[in-house]
């Protein structure tokens, strides 16, 4: 975890260099002004379908509320603010152009003026594209009702209950059945905690939230990205925690077996034969392999052969490296011969391959910090075009010819395209869901690279994707 820190801190400190910059050159700046207008609609840069979309502003004053006689709304320097579709309250506004008004189509403008009780006042000015050409964006939930698929669920599970408490009763009645006795010979899989209740839930939260954006206006167009990445939180916390907690109690199974080689070969060396020796040191070891070696002494002690006993004590600790010198000493001691001198040896071997190990894990600090740095230097890229975008205007892909849907290639078509152009809040939804995937990926790939496994990296994709919202949220609030 040390090496994750200090990567996420370097990635941190370079964007906040590269960033300072852009974000001093942005048009908005920081106001000491109480009064301030937010929230506007449609998001600025953005594109829409209709020409009578609805226009609207909120207003933020912590001086007092917003006279609504002092509030004046221009669409493409037109005064509309007299128009019946003209709504204003001392907290906001909103304008449906009506059809005798629309909207034109291309770029339009809209500003804002008001003043408080007090006599602050504020301005705002922006644009968006209006594109009759554009198929509307739909609510995918607009037929699907979370309540409803609740309500259907809690019924499903009512029913199962139902038919898990009857056949369980009927298990009492006939065989005495217990709970107490079932999980003793039929432990909770951890999988079940940190999989597959996670996953629900992320599905509940993904479900309800993006139920909420959709049927709220006014939010920011990055808000299901935003419900994605909390359900992508509940869903793999759970488990990259465990996987992470099971790797470090492997390494922690791995130094303390080849610990209690050493003792049973200088205890073998003494005289004492393996099976006793394990009973010994199962009475003075406080370690993590305590409670191993008392179930394994008291196999011993009801007659259970050492060989037996020693490899079925390895299987829960779920390491190879245990397994492989578990059964070698397994297999010597059932030849017979020096078997302490094997001891000793499996001992030292293993010794080394946790050395080797610890060594190898620090190593790899290096080149885990420079895939955090290129990481952060991708992030410094994409950012600085969205900055640049508004100066180079909005990507058109019409440039490439024709219409995509007729089939054509000649720039000479006379059927209009219906590829809309992407604007700048496009373009920033579009990489900021880039940097996610790309983050959700390269957590993965240093999982796999450090320890093998590409579970063991979840946290560091985690990491990376609270870093990518929090960077995204803070210069594109």
């Amino acid at each position: 975890m040390r090496q994750f820190l200090l990567a996420l801190v370097v990635v941190l400190l370079l964007g906040a260099c590269v960033f300072a910059p852009l974000a001093r050159a942005a048009p908005l700046t920081p106001s000491t002004n109480p009064l301030s207008i937010v929230s506007l609609t449609p998001t600025p840069g953005s594109t829409v379908a209709s020409t009578t979309a609805p226009i609207s502003a909120a207003f933020q004053d912590s001086s007092g509320p917003v006279n609504p006689a002092s509030v004046l709304i221009f669409v493409n320097q037109a005064n509309v603010t007299g128009v019946d579709t003209v709504t204003v309250t001392p907290y906001q506004i909103t304008y449906t152009p009506p059809s005798i008004l629309p909207l034109q189509n291309g770029l339009n403008n809209v500003t804002i003026d008001a003043s408080d009780s007090v006599g602050n006042s504020a301005s705002v000015t922006w644009n968006f594209t209006v594109n009759t050409n554009l198929t509307p964006t739909s609510n995918p939930f607009s037929s699907i009702k979370p309540a409803t698929i609740v309500l259907y669920t809690a019924i499903v599970a009512a029913i199962a209950g139902a038919t898990v408490g009857g056949y369980i009763l009927f298990l009492k009645q006939t065989t005495r059945f217990t709970f107490r006795r079932y999980f003793a010979t039929h432990p909770v899989r951890t999988k079940y905690l940190v999989i597959y209740l996670p996953a629900v839930a992320a599905f509940l939260v993904i479900l309800f939230g993006l139920d909420y954006v959709y049927n709220t206006p006014g939010l920011s167009p990055q808000a299901p990205d935003y419900v994605l990445i909390i359900g992508i939180f509940v869903g793999l916390t759970a488990f990259g925690l465990d996987s992470r907690h099971e790797m470090n109690r492997t390494r922690a199974y791995e130094r303390a077996f080849s610990q209690l080689l050493f003792e049973m070969a200088d205890a073998m060396r003494g005289g004492i034969d393996p099976a006793k020796a394990m009973v010994e040191l199962s009475k003075t070891h406080t370690n993590i392999l305590r409670k191993h070696l008392r179930i394994a002494a008291d196999g011993i002690r009801l007659g259970r052969p050492f060989e037996t006993v020693l490899r079925e004590m390895a299987v829960p600790m779920n390491s190879d490296l245990i397994n492989r010198y578990a059964s070698l000493i397994a297999d010597a001691s059932g030849v017979g011969g020096e078997t302490a001198t094997v001891v000793y040896r499996a001992a030292k071997d293993m010794d080394d391959f946790v050395k080797i190990e610890d060594e190898r894990e620090k190593q790899l600090m290096l080149p885990v910090a420079v895939v955090y740095i290129a990481f952060g230097v991708l992030v410094a890229v994409l950012i600085a075009l969205i900055y640049i975008a508004p100066d180079l205007g909005t990507l058109n892909i019409n440039f490439l010819g024709g219409n995509p849907l007729s089939g054509t290639g000649s720039g000479t078509s006379t059927v209009p395209s219906t590829v809309p152009p992407l604007d700048e809040a496009s373009l920033r939804e579009r990489f900021f869901e880039l940097l996610i995937i790309n983050a959700l990926g390269t957590g993965a790939i240093i999982g796999a690279f450090t320890e093998g496994r590409a579970r063991y990296g979840i946290l560091h994709s985690l990491g990376l994707v609270a870093g990518i919202a929090i960077v995204f949220a803070i210069l594109f609030p």
